[in-house]
């Protein structure tokens, strides 16, 4: 409601034949097209040129320009402008440039879209009684079990794509033991397990190649020289 009064005085202020923007917009365009020079080449076309080498060309008749920008803004570009100015000039019936504009642009087509009102409404003590007997009660609310969530649900991708930090998720990677190397626990949960490598340079690789077969050739050798 308040939008729509505060566009209303806009409207209101208009005094031109297009909206103040618009009409802005083709005054820019218009101090451009008074460098540019037109030449007419029969067939309602025009070859617009300017001196800093900038030619293109003008189709009055079907609202073209080789620039595009007529057709893309609906508003008439520096080359189209030079082309009705000439017209004029050969005591042509074009009128002023802005007629060429799109009635999008016109003031009056503001004035339309925004002649509809939001009609105002008295307060709720002056509403009129309803005459339904069924009386409409809101749903009841059902607590859920367990402390209420604050914080929302994440998507699927985002559970995928989640950096923790400056560190990347561990979710879906296996976790490798810095002791024994092997794959599925980490150094603190680490037991003693034997190495998958057979004589890595983990603690129970050690224990079992190092230790144990050193005692083993003790053993041997000893025996073999007391028989």
């Amino acid at each position: 409601m308040k939008r729509l009064v505060a566009v209303q005085k806009e409207i209101d202020k208009g005094s031109g034949p297009l909206t103040p923007t618009a009409t802005e917009w083709l005054e820019t365009i218009k101090k451009e097209a008074a460098q540019y020079r037109a030449i007419f080449c029969g067939n309602g076309r025009y070859q617009v040129s300017a001196p800093c080498m900038d030619q293109c060309v003008v189709d009055v008749a079907a609202g073209t320009c080789s620039c595009n920008i007529w057709e893309l803004t609906g508003i008439p570009c520096k080359h189209a402008i030079a082309a009705i100015w000439d017209m004029g000039r050969n005591n042509e019936n074009v009128g002023i440039p802005e007629t060429w504009v799109h009635q999008t642009y016109w003031l009056e087509t503001w004035k339309e879209m925004y002649s509809f009102k939001i009609e105002p409404i008295n307060g709720r003590s002056m509403w009129e009684k309803s005459l339904c007997p069924t009386t409409l009660l809101p749903p009841k609310h059902h607590v859920q079990v367990g402390r209420p969530k604050k914080k929302r649900k994440k998507s699927a991708m985002e559970l995928q794509d989640m950096v923790k930090g400056d560190r990347v998720s561990r979710s879906q990677k296996s976790v490798k033991c810095s002791k024994c190397g092997n794959i599925g626990h980490n150094a603190r949960s680490c037991k003693g397990q034997p190495s998958v490598r057979g004589g890595g340079r983990g603690r129970g690789g050690g224990a079992s190649t190092g230790v144990g077969g050193g005692r083993r050739r003790g053993r041997s050798s000893g025996v073999g020289g007391s028989v």
